[in-house]
C-alpha cells in the first residue's frame, strides 16, 4: 500500500489501527506520519482533511522542532536509550492510550524508532494492539526503514505502507536491469527452470556498487529495477511475490554486514520470493 490509498482510507475513517510507515529515510517516515495524523485528527469534513488550518492540524508537529505546538492526543515516542526503545518509555505511552482523547475524535501515537524496540518493549505494544481501546479511534503509527526490521508478531497486526527506497534512483540506472529481469522471470514462468533465477538475480546484481557491504544505494537500485518491472510482470502470484521481493532487497545491506555476499543473497532472495 502507498502513502496515497493511506491517506485516502484514512479519510473514510477505514485506516487500520496499527500501521507501519517504511523506507526512504527518517526526515521522510517523520513527514507521513505528520500527514497521517493530521488527516485522522483534523475536524473538517472528510473530503477536505487535512485542511490545514484547523486547531487540530496546526498543533501537529514532530517533537524538538524550534516552537513546536503540543497537541494532547498526538504523542511521539522517540529512541530513549543509546540502542534501543526501553520498556519503560513504551510502557509510559501505552498507559496515555487508555484514556479518554482530550480534544480530537481520536488519538495517534507514533513510534519513531520501532525497529529500536525492545523485545519486552515490543511485546507490550503487541498486547496492547491486540486489546485495543474501543471507545474512541487510536492508531499507532511505527516507522522502521524497513517493516522486516520489527517483530513478525507486529507485522502481522499492521497495515505497511511503503514509502520508497531509500536513495533516489536515476530511472535511467534502473531500465535496463528492470527490462532483464522482468525476461528472466518471463523465462521461469514459462519453463520453470531454475536457470532463469539466476539470470534473475544476475539481472539484479548489475546495478553495481557492491564493493561497499553499507552501501545501501545497490539495494535500492534493484529494488527499484523489481517495481520496475512489475509492469511486464503478470498479475496474481509472481507479482506479489515481486513486490515481497522489492521489500526485502530493501534489507540487503544488513545481511551483507554478516559476511554473505550480495551474489549469494540475490541468488537467496529471488529463490525464496520466486521459486
Amino acid at each position: 500500500m502507498n502513502l496515497a490509498a493511506t491517506l485516502e482510507s484514512a479519510r473514510r475513517s477505514r485506516l487500520y489501527p496499527s500501521v507501519i510507515l517504511h523506507g526512504r529515510d527518517a526526515a521522510s517516515r517523520q513527514q507521513a506520519a505528520l500527514e497521517v495524523a493530521r488527516v485522522l485528527l483534523c475536524e473538517a469534513p472528510p473530503e477536505a482533511r487535512p485542511c490545514g488550518v484547523c486547531r487540530h492540524c496546526r498543533r501537529i508537529a514532530w517533537p524538538g522542532e524550534g516552537g513546536a505546538p503540543f497537541h494532547p492526543d498526538f504523542q511521539v515516542l522517540e529512541r530513549d536509550l543509546k540502542t534501543s526503545t526501553s520498556v519503560e518509555a513504551t510502557r509510559e505511552l501505552l498507559r496515555a492510550a487508555q484514556v479518554s482523547p482530550f480534544e480530537a475524535r481520536g488519538q495517534v501515537f507514533v513510534i519513531g524508532s520501532a525497529e529500536t524496540l525492545s523485545g519486552e518493549a515490543a511485546n507490550a505494544l503487541l498486547k496492547n494492539l491486540e486489546e485495543p481501546h474501543t471507545t474512541s479511534p487510536r492508531h499507532f503509527l511505527l516507522l522502521a526503514p524497513s517493516s522486516m526490521d520489527l517483530l513478525a508478531t507486529l507485522r502481522s497486526r499492521s497495515l505497511a505502507v511503503f514509502l520508497g527506497p531509500a536513495e533516489s534512483v536515476d530511472p535511467e540506472d534502473v531500465e535496463p536491469i528492470a527490462g532483464a529481469f522482468a525476461g528472466a522471470i518471463s523465462g521461469y514462468e514459462s519453463t520453470r527452470s531454475a536457470i532463469y533465477l539466476l539470470s534473475a538475480a544476475a539481472a539484479l546484481s548489475g546495478a553495481g556498487g557492491w564493493e561497499d557491504p553499507r552501501a545501501a544505494r545497490p539495494w535500492a537500485v534493484a529494488a527499484a529495477a523489481v517495481l520496475r518491472a512489475l509492469g511486464n510482470v503478470d498479475h496474481g502470484g509472481p507479482r506479489r511475490a515481486c513486490l515481497a521481493l522489492a521489500e526485502d532487497l530493501l534489507t540487503g545491506p544488513s545481511m551483507r554486514l554478516r559476511g554473505v555476499t550480495a551474489e549469494r543473497i540475490l541468488e537467496g532472495l529471488v529463490a525464496r520470493h520466486l521459486a
